[in-house]
C-alpha cells in the first residue's frame, strides 16, 4: 500500500520550494508513495507539476483553506502532510490536532526574514515545535537557524539538501547562439548572469554596481538579470543613474531558465543572505563560471577557486574584481568550470528523493510500531 503525501506549498511561482516539491512528486516511487498537492493560492501558475494538483480557490487568508487541509486528509487519508514555507507549515502543524497524520516541516528560507509575519512564523514554530513528526532543513546553516531562532533539538532535524535537474541545466551550444542573438550580444561580449528573486537579500544592487566599474575598464559587459521581485524598480532606477541602462537587460519572469542560461559567460550570486541557493548548483551543472558571495547556505558547497569564487567581502569592488580575474585567467576560468561541473553531479534529483522517501518510511513505520500522539 503506498504512502499518501500531501505536499502543501503556498503557491504556484517559480522558486526553491516548489521545484522541491516538483522534483518529489514527479520522481516519486509510484510504488511506495502516492502524492497531492496543494498550493494555497492556486494562481497564478509559474511551474506545472505532472502530479495531482488540488485547485480550491479560497481568496488569501481565508480561513476555509485550513478546513480544506482537514477534508483533504479524510477524503484521501493522508498519511503525512508534506509542508513547504510559513504559512503552510504553520497549517499543518495546526492540523495535527485534528487529524491523526503525521507532518514534515521542511524549511527552505523564511526562518532566515525579517519581517512582522516572519517574527510571527519563528514564534508559532517554536510553540508547535513539537507537533512535527519530523523536519527538514536545505541546509546545515538553515538548520542552525531552527535550532536557533524556534528551538528545535537539532538532532531531531535532518538536513537534505535541494537537487538541480542535470539533464536539463546541461551545455548546448546551440540554445547559447539562440539566446545571445536575441539580446543583441555580440560574440565578444561578456554576458554576466543573474537568476533569481530581485530583493534586497539576493544582492541585486551590488551587481549593478559591480557592472559601472567593470565598464570603466572595458565595454565588453553585458548583464541580463532573470526573475522578478520588489526591487525591480529601484534597480531600473540605479542602472539608469548609474549610466548602464543600455548594458542591462531586465528578462523578468521566464520559463524557460536553463535555455535562457545557456547565453551566460559568468554567474554572480551576490547574495547577503541565501538558505541554500540552487541556482549556484545549477550554474555549476551549465558550466558555467561562478562568482560567488559564501553566505549561510552557499558556504556548504561554494569553495573559493575551486566550485567558484567567492570575494572575501561582498562588495560591489570585490564582485568586479572577480569577474575581471576570471576573464584574465582562462586557466583559472577552466578549473573552475570542471571542478564545479563534477561537483554539482553530486546533487542529483534521485538523492533528495530517496533520502525524503527514507525519512517518510521511518516516520510511518514509528506510527505503526509507537502510540498514535496524544
Amino acid at each position: 500500500m503506498p504512502m499518501k503525501i500531501l505536499h502543501i506549498t503556498g503557491n504556484m511561482r517559480l522558486g526553491g520550494a516548489q521545484m522541491v516539491v516538483k522534483y518529489l512528486v514527479e520522481h516519486a516511487d509510484p510504488d511506495q508513495v502516492e502524492t497531492f498537492i496543494y498550493p494555497l493560492r492556486p494562481r497564478p501558475v509559474d511551474i506545472t507539476i505532472d502530479g495531482e494538483v488540488i485547485d480550491i480557490p479560497y481568496r488569501n487568508y481565508d480561513p476555509r483553506k485550513f478546513w480544506a487541509i482537514l477534508r483533504l486528509c479524510r477524503d484521501f487519508q493522508i498519511d503525512i502532510i508534506h509542508a513547504h514555507l510559513h504559512k503552510p507549515i504553520i497549517a499543518a502543524l495546526l492540523a495535527g490536532f485534528f487529524r491523526d497524520v503525521r507532518v514534515v516541516v521542511h524549511e527552505h528560507g523564511p526562518i532566515f526574514r525579517r519581517g512582522v509575519q516572519y517574527g510571527l512564523y519563528r514564534w508559532l514554530l517554536r510553540l508547535l515545535r513539537g507537533r512535527a513528526d519530523a523536519v527538514i532543513a536545505v541546509s546545515a546553516a538553515t538548520a542552525d537557524q531552527l535550532a536557533q531562532k524556534a528551538k528545535i533539538d537539532r538532532d531531531r532535524i535532518t538536513v537534505i539538501y535541494n537537487a538541480v535537474d542535470i539533464d536539463a541545466f546541461a551545455p548546448t551550444r546551440a540554445a547559447r547562439d539562440q539566446v545571445r542573438r536575441q539580446w543583441g550580444v555580440s560574440d565578444d561580449d561578456i554576458v554576466l548572469g543573474f537568476v533569481g528573486r530581485l530583493d534586497y537579500v539576493k544582492g541585486t544592487d551590488l551587481l549593478i554596481e559591480a557592472l559601472e566599474l567593470l565598464l570603466q575598464r572595458s565595454q565588453r559587459y553585458f548583464l541580463v538579470m532573470v526573475g522578478e521581485g520588489p526591487q525591480r524598480g529601484a534597480l531600473e532606477d540605479l542602472a539608469g543613474r548609474l549610466g548602464v541602462a543600455e548594458r542591462v537587460r531586465f528578462a523578468g519572469f521566464c520559463d524557460n531558465v536553463p535555455e535562457i542560461m545557456q547565453g551566460f559567460d559568468i554567474g554572480v550570486m551576490p547574495s547577503r543572505q541565501e538558505p541554500f541557493g540552487m541556482v549556484a548548483l545549477e550554474f555549476m551543472s551549465m558550466k558555467i563560471p561562478l562568482v560567488c558571495s559564501a553566505v549561510d547556505g552557499l558556504a556548504e558547497f561554494v569553495t573559493d577557486e575551486q566550485t567558484a569564487l567567492a570575494p572575501p567581502d561582498n562588495t560591489p569592488a570585490e564582485i568586479a574584481r572577480s569577474v575581471q580575474r576570471l576573464v584574465d585567467d582562462a586557466e583559472l576560468w577552466k578549473k573552475l568550470v570542471d571542478t564545479a561541473h563534477q561537483f554539482s553531479g553530486g546533487f542529483g534529483i534521485s538523492q533528495q528523493v530517496a533520502a525524503v522517501e527514507k525519512l517518510y518510511a521511518q516516520m510511518l513505520g514509528q506510527k505503526r510500531d509507537g502510540p498514535d500522539k496524544p
